[in-house]
């Protein structure tokens, strides 16, 4: 028997210590799970919609952490009560996709609201609400647009505020959903209090996934999930800050191995965790251009503008970044979006993409080599493609810089004060959480020296609604009160919109009215009422196994689970043949936010059968233990 290998003790000290050097020393809040929503704890969710189809996604949490296959059950009706069934069927997950589930219902019928639930040994999943797109004509439309949502910088707001207005088709996020760093590295709110899993910077598939976990046990975002399709596109956070095609400003291959690794785990956690749909025939499997269309109304047309042609960012002036050769989408990104362009019948063409097109300039200096300012040839060559192939009613929509901008798109012949020369429009959104920007003089210096920019908020939180009909593209700006306590409390601030045959901003004097049409029956928020009179304590707080990792692992083993009050446990790992080779007593000072840390490096390569004993509850995990 190998006894106690290390002082689990000193390594949560040494945890403890970089935890808290950016927060406030008490007690952090992360995620939980809600009991009534056993074993699918993580919710459901539904994307990608189209007239006949829509993606639908859960995560099952099994009681044992195996490499053993779950049987998953689903069904779709048109009514709440689950009775009205018109598609189902079964699929089988494992560990291989971390037991996520997704199914690409077929066979439904246009713009239609569906109800949809999952079923894993005779637990139900809460019913998730979705909805199809219109087929041919649509008269409005609205969306809600979020995007950077960084978890420890607050509580998410903008989503509750969302899931309480419920006037909108769908859900936009355009990119950020995620966040790469470890606990306290980026911005954290030290009266939030909130801390992300896993608390290192996250590098490995096993890592990506935990962080989606963190954030799909998220209340607000859960719910907002469960009642309204996504569709979602990517940024550098979902990777890495400042990511381009081979690396990213957060990354050091040095002492993090060869980016193309990480990119690919952050990909693969992506599609896995994510209502999107992988695009049939792709080279890469996990492809995020694509189109949605919303009838003969809309088309969306979603970019990458970061991980799939983008070059090194190398500032915004210099031979490099004037390049007439220098590209930000990539050769065959930029045909497939001129095919689009070129092809769509839609009445609006909406560029859903991640970083600012249009110029921004102080003192006369571009600042953000990030955003499109540092690829001026690529911005040229779709901004002249828009105007010379007599593109009409193109407007952008963007995400990144945590602050709120309305944009023309200028060419060269640009008039600010009438818009002509102007290819289109472009609203930028505000961050969920993540903190604005600094600018020398600020938002009304900018305008000033920036003609084509007709609205800028630098700092403020929240989400934008894109109100589209056949007469004009509307755009309001929402922002919520705090992010430091949830609240619902937020204001209207700004709207500007675009008329149909125009290519420039104007100001509108109120927001915009919800169509009556778009209100349908939310669907109930648990499978199944729980009897409260037994005592929370006893049917409500069991301890699941959520993920054992790395696995492979190499010297530590991370055991995390979700659970309250954990006062003492034991772990014991045993070979293959069955026999017990370590045991260790833990009490609740070994523990850190729901993690527990075992240092397996003196074990033998092999398969490891382990237990865990947490409040007289045992459950069971495999590992696999590599060399070092």
């Amino acid at each position: 028997m190998i006894t106690k290998l290390l002082s689990h003790r000193s390594i949560f000290t040494f945890l403890l210590v970089c935890a808290f050097v950016k927060l406030d020393a008490q007690q952090l809040r992360t995620s939980s799970l809600e009991p009534c929503l056993a074993p699918f704890y993580h919710g459901v969710a539904s994307g990608d919609p189209m007239p006949d189809k829509v993606i639908i996604w859960t995560r099952v949490t099994p009681d044992t952490v195996s490499s053993d296959p779950v049987l998953i059950s689903w069904q779709m009706a048109t009514d709440t009560g689950m009775t009205n069934i018109v598609q189902g069927g079964s699929l089988v997950t494992d560990n291989t996709v971390d037991y996520t589930v997704k199914v690409d219902v077929t066979g439904l019928s246009a713009n239609t609201w569906y109800y949809y639930e999952f079923s894993c040994n005779g637990k139900n999943s809460a019913r998730g609400r979705t909805r199809t797109t219109p087929l041919n004509n649509a008269d409005s439309l609205r969306f809600a647009i979020v995007s950077c949502a960084n978890f420890e910088a607050g509580f998410f707001n903008a989503y509750k505020v969302l899931l309480n207005r419920a006037d909108f088709d769908a859900v936009i996020c355009l990119g950020d959903y995620i966040y790469e760093y470890e606990t306290g590295g980026y911005s954290p709110n030290a009266t939030a209090n909130r801390q992300w899993l896993p608390a290192n910077e996250i590098l490995s598939l096993s890592d990506y996934r935990q962080r989606y976990s963190t954030y799909h046990l998220d209340e607000d975002l859960r719910k907002l999930h469960q009642q309204f399709p996504f569709i979602t596109i990517w940024d550098d956070h979902e990777t890495a800050n400042d990511a381009w095609m081979n690396g990213a400003e957060n990354h050091t291959p040095a002492t993090e191995g060869p980016f193309a690794v990480r990119k690919a785990n952050a990909k693969q956690a992506y599609f896995e965790w994510l209502p999107i749909r992988q695009q049939a025939g792709s080279a890469d499997p996990y492809q995020i251009f694509r189109k949605l269309a919303y009838g003969n109304l809309v088309d969306f047309i979603m970019l990458d503008t970061r991980l799939h042609g983008r070059e090194l960012q190398s500032g915004t002036s210099g031979a490099t970044v004037t390049a007439s050769n220098r590209q930000l989408l990539g050769t065959d990104q930029f045909t497939w979006l001129g095919n689009r362009l070129d092809s769509s019948t839609a009445q609006w063409k909406i560029l859903t993409q991640q970083v600012m097109i249009a110029p921004l300039k102080v003192f006369g200096q571009a600042i953000n080599g990030d955003q499109w300012d540092g690829y001026p040839a690529e911005r040229n060559r779709v901004l002249n493609y828009i105007v010379n192939h007599n593109i009409s009613n193109v407007v952008a929509i963007t995400g990144d810089i945590h602050s709120s901008w309305a944009n023309d798109l200028p060419t060269a012949t640009y008039n600010g004060s009438t818009g002509a020369g102007s290819a289109g429009v472009e609203f930028v959104g505000p961050s969920v959480t993540s903190p604005g920007i600094s600018i020398p003089l600020g938002a009304s210096a900018i305008q000033a020296s920036n003609s084509h920019i007709k609205y800028a908020d630098l700092s403020q939180h929240g989400f934008m609604i894109l109100d589209i009909n056949k007469v004009r593209t509307q755009n309001d700006w929402y922002y919520v009160n705090t992010l430091d306590q949830p609240s619902f409390m937020h204001s209207f601030a700004k709207s500007m919109y675009v008329n149909n045959a125009e290519r420039f901003l104007r100001t509108a004097s109120t927001s915009t009215t919800p169509r009556t049409s778009i209100f349908g029956t939310m669907a109930p928020l648990c499978p199944r009422i729980l009897n409260t009179t037994t005592g929370l304590s006893n049917i409500n707080s069991p301890i699941r196994l959520l993920n054992v990792f790395p696995n492979p692992a190499q010297k530590e083993l991370i055991i995390s689970f979700l659970g309250q009050q954990v006062k003492t446990g034991k772990v014991v790992i045993y070979n293959a043949v069955g026999q017990s080779v370590y045991e260790y007593v833990f009490n609740e000072a070994d523990i850190y936010n729901n993690q527990l840390l075992v240092n397996v490096k003196p074990l033998a390569i092999g398969l490891y059968n382990g237990s865990i004993e947490i409040n007289h509850q045992t459950l069971s995990f495999k590992f696999v233990k590599e060399s070092d």
